[in-house]
């Protein structure tokens, strides 16, 4: 005890002395609606670290890469900040980052106890370590069980492969009362997710690989619920989205994210639960994951780096963002897990979730990313309209992003 005390005291004395380093963090996800929460990790993160003080810097995401790639250019780069998945392997690969990897064995953090392994591997780069992953939101399949009671039917289960999902949209689809029996959007962010599924990967060897028969798999799996019927077109959903469809119980089943918790808990008059995404060659999972790093040229490496562990690991910021309905830390650890697998809300299988990380597939990556999307919406849109087919749409998909790639 009388150790601790002087511990205790001579921080003090360095305070008072010399002043606490002053640490800024630059994010985007604290606006519109968490700022209050941000404060309160804050807070504790300063009571427990007396000699830190964390300046916040909330940028709204609409402003954030520009204000973030501002500040680097003009040398004015804060401590640490918030980072997205696809923007992270830029702003790793053009060196701007503080690897982690001394930092860890510096204070004797063993990462792999506490996060989930794909969302810390996310944050990797060339086999180093710049940056713990904050939070994560992954899709997973919904489902309406008393669409289901009423055919009678199993409902959906974590073994699931495409065929189970088609055959079930077929039997729960009923054209006359206006229900169908799935929606998924064709669009980039499911696809490169199915195709993962199908056993085809993005680029491989630094090229785009897209036309091949896992391709095909994947771009017909995403179009032919329209073809057959068993998912509504644009005008038989009457400018509705997905979420009020399935809110409404015109939709049996719907691919979307565990962000549509709270509408659909607040909203839908019928009971519902999750399930893992079926797969096909394997299983994958559509994932965002955010993540905090620090600067490389920081002068206060050790601060920033309990900084930005604290915010992704400490039991009072899991225990928070559960209260709060901030996300979810990309933590693994069932002692955190525990208040919000075990509180009585829906879904019931909360832990699907979790399991669903260990499928996660994290989209392609290239210098102007962005593009991708724009790329392979266009050819998924001619396929839908039937002004193309599966192959011919990849191959100008391969052609395009090769030229990205400089191949």
């Amino acid at each position: 005890m009388k150790k601790l005390l002087l511990a205790v005291l001579s921080v003090c004395l360095f305070v008072v002395a010399f002043g606490a380093v002053e640490i800024t963090y630059m994010n985007y996800s604290a606006l519109p609606s968490h700022e209050e929460t941000l404060k309160l990790i804050v807070k504790e993160f300063e009571k427990q670290n007396p000699g830190i003080k964390i300046k916040l810097v909330n940028v709204p995401w609409d402003d954030y890469f520009l204000k973030l790639s501002t500040s680097f250019a003009g040398n004015d780069a804060p401590d640490t900040f918030e980072i997205n998945y696809e923007n992270f392997v830029e702003y790793a690969s053009d060196g701007l980052l503080l690897p982690l990897d001394s930092l860890n064995k510096q204070f004797n953090f063993n990462a792999n106890e506490i996060f989930a392994e794909k969302a810390y591997k996310a944050f990797s780069h060339n086999a180093v370590q710049y940056g713990f992953p904050e939070k994560f939101s992954t899709v997973v399949l919904f489902y309406n069980k008393k669409l289901f009671d009423e055919k009678k039917l199993a409902y959906p289960t974590n073994n699931w492969t495409w065929k189970e999902e088609m055959e079930a949209a077929k039997k729960l689809t009923d054209s006359k009362k206006g229900i169908w029996g799935v929606y998924q959007p064709v669009q980039f962010w499911e696809f490169y997710k199915v195709l993962t599924q199908a056993g085809g990967s993005f680029i491989t060897a630094n090229k785009a690989s897209l036309n091949s028969k896992a391709g095909i798999d994947a771009v017909n799996w995403l179009v032919d619920k329209q073809k057959l019927g068993v998912m509504p077109t644009d005008a038989q959903a009457g400018g509705l989205k997905s979420e009020d469809l399935f809110v409404a119980g015109k939709v049996a089943m719907v691919h979307t994210g565990i962000w549509m918790f709270k509408m659909f808990r607040d909203e839908a008059n019928f009971d519902w639960d999750i399930v893992v995404e079926p797969g096909m060659e394997s299983k994958g999972t559509h994932y965002f994951v955010d993540g905090v790093v620090a600067s490389k040229n920081t002068k206060h490496k050790e601060e920033a780096w309990k900084w930005i562990k604290f915010l992704t690991t400490s039991e009072y910021n899991a225990k928070l963002r559960y209260e709060k309905g901030w996300e979810l830390p990309a933590i693994s650890n069932e002692k955190y897990l525990e208040p919000f697998l075990t509180e009585n809300s829906k879904p019931a299988n909360k832990k699907a979730i979790f399991e669903s990380l260990s499928y996660s597939s994290l989209p392609p990556v290239i210098k102007g990313w962005s593009a991708l999307s724009d790329i392979v919406n266009k050819e998924l849109s001619d396929v839908a309209l039937g002004n193309k087919t599966a192959q011919d749409a990849l191959k100008a998909i391969d052609i395009e992003i090769n030229k990205k790639l400089g191949k």
